[in-house]
């Protein structure tokens, strides 16, 4: 077989992989998740000069208390720091919320 086939194969597996773990979060969270109070705690640009990679966190207290940083998996740009907002996490994966609403 040729080496070339098999690198497509093997990269297509991976994201095709990639795409069903990232469903499972999508939905667990929107399933099972736990609705919460949060505030926009960082915003940082992870991009180079021709590629842009914003990535919005979020400080939060769980239900039993505990405060978490998640990174949020759906922002949007009209956010900014310190902006209070509603969000969605799931109790097993604190470090990925939703946003449910901006107040």
């Amino acid at each position: 077989m040729d080496k070339g086939l098999i690198m497509w194969i093997v990269f297509a597996a991976v994201f095709v992989v990639g795409v069903l773990v990232s469903r499972m979060i999508k939905n667990g969270t929107e399933k099972n998740g736990i609705e919460a109070d949060a505030i926009i705690s960082r915003i940082v640009d992870d991009g180079t000069s021709t590629d842009i990679d914003i990535n919005v966190y979020v400080r939060y207290r769980t239900a039993n208390g505990e405060e978490a940083e998640a990174i949020l998996s759906n922002p949007r740009s009209d956010l900014e720091e310190g902006q209070r907002v509603r969000i969605k996490y799931h109790p097993k994966m604190k470090g990925n919320a939703r946003l449910v609403s901006n107040e």
